[in-house]
């Protein structure tokens, strides 16, 4: 049976409250004493189940709807339910009382929408809702002190109007921060951010917590050593990162990185996201931390170094994404100074090559790369029995950049950079080969390239790109076991082609590098390089051999002009008695500039005109 009339249900009421009231409407008793007699536990007000529900709502005509918006409901272990919105019991503050003191006075008023009586609001038992919008004054909360205050009568768990008007007085004034506005606005059904819309309620709210804790106070101070209104403020700074999603999230994870460095001994994830770490890596409970554990585990993967089969969060890191010097040590056997010089020499760490450190991280892939080139490197002597040629034309190979060194940079090259990978020997050769006609007999008038190279009067290594770049229409390889000595060509063939390429005024690239003591690549980014009147540092021709195919030269002339109007940093440097790194300080402290940056050419050139007192006598 309804009773009638039906008393409306006060907008944000709890179900404990809205009980007391019908109790003191339809039966001017105590609410306790109404349940009594109507043989309905306390506890069914304040945890009801499904068919608690269906009586409550029988018997005060409110709908189905209405009731569920104004208490937590069960949803299994540990999990509640508000309207349509799933939490862990954390999130539904029940072990503290919360209150407004403005609220309760208003309250109290006889001819007020209560009648005098104070009303619990749903609002202030959920967690992250610590002001009241209505006041703009901060929350009273304190901790329980016996299990009778959970019904949250607000006769007995709230002082009286003396009390409570000192409270206001003294309360903190504040605006609701963004967090709680997000929060309360779900909870009315309404959309905020994907990011955190696309989790549990609990789950984005304390995401941004903990985000906010780990920006504005230390790694080492979580939330057991913060006050409610630090933990306030802390939710609105971390709400406006989590509000950018995955993006904004890494970009607050990568704040706290960087001011982790200046500090930090270890240079761990551990040391550098501190109780955010722990609570992720350490947790004792089933809760799921939500969403930002993968966005906070992708981040540690791809800043720090951590090893393969480290487990990481609850699940096991399959393949490293990057190392540091002590990592790929412990994978690769090498000396960690050995690395950090390999890095740097080979441009992937920006670093004193002279001092190591654990906070620099590097892709794991190249570097593994590197070091294991390092290791099958080839002495001149190897190189020579690899290529099956003899000194000469190994390091003019070498020196001219078609069989690359490790590090192709005369500069940062140093001991086995210099040197030659295996499989980068074996790679021009198979190139080499490939482009060359299998043969049981060699056609008349072939030569191998050294002999063709004689009868031309071509260089080998022009003999050797032409090749390469498949300019001869007779190759020939009978015997590929005899590896470089096994290609032949025609001579004729090469003086026509070569011959028709360059004049007396222009030279290919590779000349054209050689005169400027340069890679190819240098040459090629001149000519897209202006100087500062504008013009560019060289221009750039092309001319078409008998097939067709169009090469590009270069001016012997402005090849002269570059050479005498720029000199290279590591010139400079030879003339000063210094080493090039330390010769580039003093001519950036002294506003010196090179032409462009090193990647490109190779490295740093200075116009002779802009260096002063560096200049050459």
């Amino acid at each position: 049976m309804t009773l009638r009339p039906v008393l409306p249900a006060l907008p944000d009421e709890t179900l404990t409250s809205y009980m007391r009231r019908v109790a003191k409407f339809h039966g001017g008793m105590g609410v306790y004493a109404f349940l009594n007699m109507i043989e309905l536990s306390r506890g069914a007000v304040m945890a009801p189940t499904s068919e608690d529900l269906d009586r409550i709502s029988v018997l005060t005509g409110q709908p189905h709807e209405v009731l569920d918006r104004m208490v937590f409901v069960s949803a299994g272990p540990r999990l509640r339910r508000l309207g349509a919105q799933t939490f862990h019991a954390d999130f539904a503050n029940s072990n503290q009382t919360s209150f407004c003191p403005a609220c309760l006075l208003e309250d109290g008023v006889p001819d007020g929408p209560s009648c005098g009586l104070r009303v619990g609001r749903v609002s202030w038992l959920l967690e992250p809702v610590r002001t009241c919008r209505r006041h703009g004054i901060a929350l009273v909360r304190r901790n329980n002190t016996a299990h009778s205050e959970k019904f949250q009568h607000m006769d007995e768990v709230a002082p009286d109007d003396t009390e409570l008007a000192g409270l206001v007085a003294a309360a903190d004034r504040r605006a609701p921060s963004t967090l709680q506005e997000y929060v309360e606005a779900r909870l009315d059904g309404g959309h905020g951010p994907a990011w955190l819309d696309g989790q549990p309620i609990d789950h984005g709210a304390r995401a941004c917590e903990l985000l906010g804790l780990l920006l504005t106070h230390k790694a080492t101070r979580g939330l057991p050593h913060v006050s409610t209104s630090e933990l306030d403020a802390a939710g609105a700074v971390g709400f406006q990162y989590a509000a950018r999603g995955k993006e904004g999230i890494r970009e607050a994870l990568s704040a706290v990185h960087d001011r982790s460095r200046g500090r930090s001994h270890n240079g761990g994830p551990q040391e550098a996201f501190g109780f955010l770490y722990s609570f992720l890596q350490f947790k004792k409970n089933r809760k799921s931390p939500g969403p930002i554990r993968d966005v906070m585990r992708e981040y540690i993967l791809d800043n720090f170094a951590i090893d393969a089969g480290t487990v990481l969060f609850g699940e096991v890191v399959i393949e490293a994404r990057k190392h540091n010097i002590r990592s790929l040590a412990r994978k690769t056997g090498e000396h960690p100074k050995t690395i950090h010089h390999a890095m740097v020499r080979a441009g992937i760490v920006n670093a004193d090559p002279d001092h190591p450190s654990r906070h620099h991280v590097f892709d794991a892939g190249p570097a593994e790369r590197l070091i294991e080139r390092m290791k099958t490197a080839l002495s001149a002597r190897d190189l020579q029995k690899q290529l099956n040629c003899n000194r000469m034309q190994a390091e003019l190979l070498v020196r001219t950049g078609i069989i690359p060194r490790i590090v192709d940079d005369a500069e940062r090259a140093k001991g086995a950079m210099k040197l030659v990978a295996r499989e980068d020997a074996e790679a021009f050769l198979d190139r080499l080969l490939g482009c060359a006609r299998r043969v049981d007999e060699l056609s008349d008038g072939m030569a191998d390239i050294v002999t063709a190279a004689g009868i031309s009067r071509w260089p080998v290594v022009d003999i050797v790109n032409g090749i390469l770049a498949a300019r001869f229409m007779r190759v020939e390889c009978a015997d590929p076991s005899l590896r470089f000595k096994s290609v032949f060509v025609d001579p004729v063939e090469i003086r026509s082609v070569l011959g028709r390429q360059v004049s007396d005024d222009h030279v290919n690239a590779h000349e054209a590098a050689r005169m400027l003591g340069m890679q190819t690549a240098g040459i090629r980014t001149l000519v897209k390089l202006r100087d500062h009147t504008g013009a560019p540092f060289l221009n750039e021709e092309a001319i078409e051999n008998t097939k067709g195919v169009r090469t590009s030269v270069y001016l012997r002339t402005e090849l002269r002009a570059f050479r005498d109007e720029h000199t290279p940093l590591r010139e400079i440097a030879s003339r000063q008695g210094m080493l090039p790194r330390w010769m580039k300080v003093r001519l950036d402290a002294a506003g010196v500039m090179p032409i462009a940056p090193y990647k490109g050419l190779g490295a740093l050139y200075y116009r002779r005109a802009d260096l002063g007192e560096f200049a050459p006598d």
